[in-house]
């Protein structure tokens, strides 16, 4: 058996069966890679490739922190900082610190990875970026928000 696509083209009040017509197939049923297919297109989580748009909006690699940027910015390179992602995750984007604090408190410090240095609002990025809203994770990979140079490189923590 396969999974396939048909789109409904009308379905008569006197009916119990609408017409249709065939779109395509997906593959074979229980096949992983159909599978997570069907989980994509049921839940509407986009996942084509990024458009040319949307690509063109990334910095021109090597890209380089500049001295306006150090100015304008905290450097916690001196705290001992931990990631909250999972072993092996390349999109390291949320971490924690902890210190102990002269008067005996602790500061605890949240850090989140800042994609606004490089998304300007209503870009080509910008507006996929809120399309897609997320990050989704399958099994066996995962479907980022952001391209793989700011979501694993750039942006990573």
């Amino acid at each position: 058996g396969q999974r396939i696509i048909v789109a409904i083209d009308s379905w008569p009040r006197t009916s119990r069966y609408p017409s249709g017509h065939f779109v395509r197939a997906l593959g074979k049923i229980g096949d992983k890679a159909t599978e997570n297919e069907v989980l994509l297109l049921e839940h509407d989580i986009p996942h084509s490739a990024f458009s040319e748009a949307v690509l063109e909006c990334l910095p021109t690699m090597p890209w380089e922190i500049t001295t306006k940027d150090r100015m304008e910015r905290v450097d916690c390179r001196h705290l001992d900082i931990c990631s909250v992602d999972p072993p092996g995750c390349t999109d390291i984007d949320d971490a924690l610190h902890a210190r102990l604090l002269d008067n005996g408190n602790y500061e605890v410090g949240v850090h989140i990875a800042d994609v606004s240095h490089f998304i300007r609002p209503n870009t080509p990025i910008d507006k996929e970026a809120a399309h897609r809203s997320t990050t989704v994770y399958l099994t066996d990979r995962r479907i980022d928000m952001v391209p793989e140079l700011l979501s694993s490189n750039l942006c990573s923590l």
